[in-house]
């Protein structure tokens, strides 16, 4: 009906279980799958509407984990409109720079405010808020125009998701029909492969992270609920367990930093969440250690390993960790290539594939693969167009700066970064996008951000600092300082915990910083 696979999935269960509840959250918000099908029906008709929306022009959705940005993002998509989430806790530098960007090169957009707080983070361009938002939403719509929304074709932009960029300006990773379909056809065959009735889809992650695509496809394709944590829960542990002892849910989909926060507090078990099932965890490194005390406190609980990047829709890699895995202290793969996608290992230098056992740079080939990156044709050849077309053959790839090997049985195991990418908490990082914010700082000379490793995972980013003529003062007060400087542009993940302060930067021969002997320096 839609043209995607995804959309009609949702339709299905809006015809079958139209009193179930698609979405609750911890704020005890509910949608039931009848009204997320008339909701984002009538939403969809007004933004199809050119002279609402001209036809094609993305839509930027602000908010967090409310019943209205999920009906909002079907609605676009039923629209023909590619979303754009950006978060509340989004700084609002950073917000302003995205909509500056989907301006820029689709001569406008939509702003649409789905939070009660009547934000004032955009200027010039239209905002839909709230109350008009939820009128438009509950307003009856004809028959016919519903049918006749034009939906989404295969290569059409469904969603672009702003990621950290290394020149401090965030990319927006366009993310197509196609690859939300092969996406959603792989998970719902491959990991919910068992009819044990029906599911709650634990919601951690923010709509801006691609992580939470897992369990929103999940949990809105088969009939299934996800439940969320709204704000007031996320920062209070005693609040969040609350909410969770009262969620029923029976899938948990996360970082593994998550995870490892929960299991600081020891009544965090199957006490706590006695229908916990399986465990999903993606997004950076799990370690043994916090498997085995995840299967320690919740017993017969399955716990799953993923990989992907958000330039390939999310997950590319899945597997079961076994207690095999477990006997040892080694690293943990990071599951098996997903059908439809190949996953090709070659030397970052030369491009000649790497044998069985051999590390070398993952590319990603396949229908999962994103379009590129907004606006940037530059990023877009540096990193969707890098695979030798002898082993692309017509299809999309994507160069990931991860260092993999394939092990003799077809698991993959992940060995870190090629680049200054990295991954903390979950959130992927450019460190060249935090020091261009702390060098754009007038107490600022020169910077460089570096990842603090514990237990073989980044535990924080430490800043070295050359402080310019204007900084009179030195370590903590300069510090909030800068802080307090930087806190406009980034988010509160991205800032520094802690800043070393040094009277010149160490250089390399290229005359750029030289991360490892800044590395030496600070261990010393």
């Amino acid at each position: 009906m839609f043209g995607s696979e995804y959309l009609d999935a949702i339709e299905e269960q809006v015809r079958l279980v139209p009193d179930g509840v698609v979405f609750q959250n911890s704020a005890g918000e509910r949608l039931t799958y009848g009204e997320l099908g008339a909701w984002s029906n009538a939403l969809a008709c007004w933004l199809a509407d050119a002279g609402n929306v001209p036809s094609g022009v993305p839509v930027v959705l602000y908010g967090h984990k409310s019943p209205f940005m999920l009906v909002s993002m079907i609605a676009c998509a039923k629209a023909g409109h590619p979303y754009a989430p950006v978060d509340t806790v989004y700084p609002t530098d950073r917000i302003r720079r995205i909509i500056d960007q989907i301006v820029t090169h689709a001569g406008g957009t939509l702003f649409v405010d789905t939070t009660a707080s009547q934000t004032s983070v955009v200027d010039g361009v239209p905002v839909l808020g709230l109350d008009r938002l939820a009128s438009l939403c509950t307003a009856q719509v004809d028959e016919q125009a519903v049918l006749n929304l034009p939906g989404k074709a295969r290569d059409d932009t469904f969603y672009i998701l702003f990621t950290s960029g290394s020149t401090g300006e965030p990319k927006g990773v366009e993310i197509t029909t196609e690859c939300v379909d092969e996406f959603s056809r792989w998970l719902l065959t491959d990991y919910v492969f068992e009819e044990d009735g029906h599911r709650v889809w634990f919601n951690r992650t923010p709509y801006t992270f691609d992580v939470s695509i897992t369990d929103m496809v999940c949990g809105t394709t088969r009939g299934d609920t996800t439940f969320a944590l709204e704000a007031e829960a996320e920062g209070s542990i005693p609040r969040m367990f609350e909410a969770l002892a009262k969620s029923e849910a029976t899938d948990w989909v996360s970082t593994p930093s998550s995870v490892e926060q929960c299991l600081a507090d020891a009544s965090f078990d199957a006490t706590l969440m006695p229908r916990l099932k399986r465990m999903l965890l993606a997004g950076e490194t799990l370690r043994p250690a916090t498997v085995r005390e995840v299967k320690r406190r919740f017993p017969g609980i399955h716990v799953y390993n993923g990989y992907g990047p958000t330039e390939s829709t999310d997950l590319v890699t899945l597997c079961e960790i076994t207690d095999e895995m477990l006997a040892d202290d080694l690293a943990l793969p990071i599951g098996y290539a997903k059908r439809g996608s190949e996953l090709v290992v070659l030397d970052p230098q030369t491009l000649e594939r790497k044998q069985t056992g051999e590390a070398g740079e993952l590319f990603i080939v396949g229908n999962t693969v994103a379009k590129g990156y907004w606006g940037r044709p530059d990023l877009t050849q540096a990193a969707f167009h890098a695979c030798p077309e002898s082993i692309t053959q017509g299809r999309r790839s994507y160069r990931t700066g991860d260092e993999v090997t394939y092990g003799a049985d077809g698991l993959i195991y992940f060995h870190g970064r090629l680049d200054l990418q990295v991954k903390l908490h979950g959130f992927r990082i450019e460190l060249g996008d935090i020091e261009a914010q702390l060098c754009a700082s007038p107490l600022v000379h020169m910077a460089c951000v570096l990842p603090v490793w514990r237990d073989g995972a980044i535990h924080h980013l430490m800043a070295c600092v050359v402080p310019s003529d204007q900084a009179t003062e030195r370590g903590l007060k300069l510090t909030r300082s800068i802080k307090a400087q930087v806190r406009d542009a980034l988010p509160a993940y991205m800032i520094p915990r802690t800043f070393k302060y040094l009277d010149e930067m160490p250089l390399n021969a290229n005359g750029k910083a030289d991360r490892k002997a800044l590395a030496t320096l600070m261990e010393a």
